[in-house]
């Protein structure tokens, strides 16, 4: 049995070859924007789902287990000594990958249609664009602390302003090429499950094709202080949702998309793969 870790910004996710998972929210980078530090809070909590997962790993006998940290830890000041801690407390030695790894890795890993593609990871601390004219091969890689934890601590609920600074901030991205748009990351996946009103999480049904009329039908619902009532599904990341529907509409109407994919899949099968081997 293997298995993989995803220590992000804001969750921390474990899959297994055989396909079961995990994931715990534990915003580890909240505040980064005004300490330059992991949040105390987030470092507890993480560090608990990390000990919780490397037990399971244990009782189910894995021969392998890859531990990696993305833009939270990498951008972190105390993020080697946040890696310290957490192989003091449970033994689990984590990589950091660099933006262009993690870019690379969304590639990868993300359920895609053939030929050139774009896919976008909308994590936590930042949001990796990586276009490809075959779907194998970075044409293009860009990446930018615009994740859903930094955007909601930079607007604290004003929902407005951040609609009206999103088309210039994305400008950042250059001219991009009108490639087909897959979307990784869970505001992306929590989204699709919202419109289609699941009741459970389910990861086949979440990764799909929508519209971006479709989003654009649901907005009012996801930036609704009423949002749970209407989908429970949204209730772990109802605080950062709606920024990454905000972040996702400004970006289809940038590119000029119409229709965009949805993938459950991203960096973490990527590595579960193989892929830092």
């Amino acid at each position: 049995m293997r298995a993989a870790i995803d220590i992000g910004s804001n969750s921390v996710r474990l899959t297994f070859s055989d396909g079961s998972t995990y994931s715990h929210i534990t915003q580890l980078a909240f505040g980064i924007e005004k300490t330059g530090r992991l949040s105390e809070r987030g470092i507890n909590a993480t560090i608990d789902a990390l000990k919780e997962y490397a037990e399971t790993c244990k009782a189910r006998d894995c021969t392998e287990i890859t531990p990696f940290a993305t833009e939270a830890v990498r951008r972190a000041a105390d993020g080697e000594e946040f890696c310290k801690l957490v192989k003091e407390k449970t033994g689990l030695d984590i990589v950091i990958v660099s933006p262009e790894t993690e870019a690379k890795l969304a590639l990868m890993g993300a359920d895609k249609p053939s030929g050139a593609v774009t896919v976008v990871d909308l994590g936590g601390g930042s949001m990796e664009v990586i276009c490809s004219e075959d779907g194998i091969t970075p044409t293009y890689v860009k990446s930018l602390p615009l994740g859903v934890v930094v955007t909601k601590n930079k607007y604290n609920a004003d929902y407005r302003r951040a609609i009206d600074e999103m088309p210039n901030i994305l400008t950042e991205y250059g001219k991009l090429p009108d490639y087909p748009v897959v979307l990784c990351g869970g505001s992306a996946c929590n989204i699709s499950a919202a419109e289609l009103n699941l009741k459970v999480y389910d990861k086949q049904k979440v990764t799909r094709k929508m519209t971006a009329k479709s989003l654009d039908d649901i907005m009012p619902i996801l930036l609704s202080p009423k949002l749970t009532t209407f989908r429970p599904i949204c209730q772990k990341r109802a605080d950062t949702i709606p920024y990454g529907a905000i972040i996702i509409q400004a970006l289809l109407n940038y590119i000029g998309a119409t229709e965009f994919y949805v993938s459950d899949s991203s960096n973490l099968e990527a590595v579960l793969n193989g892929a830092l081997d």
